[in-house]
């Protein structure tokens, strides 16, 4: 097969990082690799219960194809109830399900980039998102965060430099991947007055948005502001259930338009079936109770790994102490390479990223992400034993080139 019959963006390369260190299968390796809920956590249950409801109240319906925008009933239900505390609905027509939101995160690159078009991301940023822009534009550009979320001052300073137009910035305002960051107020207003001024589209992500352990969530950009630049997107993967594949893409009706259009061409339609087990395990009343239950087990594990990680890493690493989500983001000293550490860990039976994964600059080479969500708060002692015994490990054949 000759390379010329391909588009040139099968070229795009990734890492092997994540397959290498999120998908290692040896049973016996504590991992803090993958952002993956906990196994032990899914409302089996709850499920068969609304599975069954799918079944008496939805018939032989439930195995057809359904409207590429998505089940209607699912829609009107997602934006009659997903931002009620904040007094906001938000119509079916905006709404459109996807198959999770790496779909959304694939449409919306679909929608906005071309080959060389600029697409801001905060950084560290999700790698699902680098992933899926980068099919589209080479031309995507980190704008950092601090402990506080993504830099508004540096991206306003950084607007005014360039001069190509932007379309459309990424962010996870909540808990973000990989950083664990919570956008502050006075920032979420400051991005969307800057997005009217330079005309560039938001995409907000509130993928651990309602996974919130210390406070409750602070309002979405959607809600704060009826400005049509912003898109929210989002997923029932960490609050339900990722095997169910079901997201979101809320935004103005004129854009819902054409990304039902893009999306005709992609898959026809989401999983019908999918789409109503959550319509009516929503509807029962299930989802808000196992929120509850998903804060109370996620803060006991965040809990658990800051005590392991001050007890090991106080005087090594630096890192945030989340709110909600799912991640720790280790900052090193500058000569560390978080890859080699990575790689000496795996032969410790434990697991991480390396942060370098998320910097579109290529930044990041001695950060690290740490999950807490799969790891049972008993093993989490012995996880971070082992990650300190590869550091020792590590250090030392370093100190030889230090």
């Amino acid at each position: 097969m000759g390379k010329r019959n391909f588009s040139k963006r099968v070229s795009y390369r990734t890492s092997d990082a994540m397959s290498k260190f999120v998908l290692a299968q040896d049973p016996e390796t504590i991992s803090f690799a993958g952002g993956l809920p906990d196994n032990n956590l899914f409302p089996v249950e709850e499920l068969k219960h609304a599975y069954e409801e799918v079944l008496r109240t939805e018939g032989n319906l439930a195995f057809q194809y359904t409207s590429t925008c998505g089940d209607i009933k699912l829609r009107e239900l997602v934006g009659k109830n997903l931002f009620k505390r904040w007094n906001k609905t938000i119509p079916a027509d905006n709404i459109v399900l996807t198959e999770g939101s790496q779909q959304a995160l694939d449409l919306l690159g679909k929608l906005f980039l071309d080959d060389g078009d600029i697409a801001l991301i905060e950084e560290p940023g999700y790698l699902g998102t680098i992933q899926a822009w980068s099919m589209y534009s080479d031309n995507l550009i980190g704008i950092p965060q601090d402990e506080y979320g993504i830099d508004t001052d540096y991206l306003e300073e950084k607007l005014k430099e360039l001069k190509d137009l932007i379309k459309v910035l990424y962010v996870v305002p909540d808990f973000s991947n990989p950083a664990g960051t919570c956008l502050e107020i006075k920032r979420r207003l400051k991005l969307v007055e800057l997005s009217e001024k330079y005309n560039f589209y938001i995409v907000e992500d509130l993928a651990y948005s309602l996974l919130s352990y210390d406070h409750e969530t602070y309002p979405p950009l959607v809600t704060l502001s009826d400005s049509n630049k912003i898109i929210t997107i989002g997923s029932f993967s960490k609050i339900l259930s990722p095997g169910l594949r079901t997201g979101f893409i809320i935004a103005p009706k004129d854009i819902t338009q054409i990304i039902v259009r893009l999306k005709e061409g992609t898959d026809l339609c989401s999983g019908t079936l999918n789409q109503k087990l959550i319509y009516h395990f929503y509807k029962l009343g299930y989802l808000e109770k196992h929120v509850e239950k998903l804060r109370v087990a996620y803060r006991t594990k965040r809990d658990s790994l800051k005590k392991a990680l001050d007890e090991k890493f106080k005087d090594i690493a630096k890192w945030n102490f989340p709110q909600g989500g799912f991640f720790f983001f280790l900052v090193f000293p500058e000569w560390v390479d978080a890859y080699k550490l990575a790689e000496t860990a795996l032969e410790q039976k434990t697991s991480f990223v390396p942060g370098e994964e998320f910097f579109v600059s290529k930044r990041g080479k001695n950060t690290a992400r740490i999950s807490f969500s799969q790891v049972s708060p008993e093993k989490m002692a012995e996880g971070i034993k082992r990650l300190h015994i590869a550091w020792e490990l590590y250090k030392e054949k370093e100190e030889v080139f230090l």
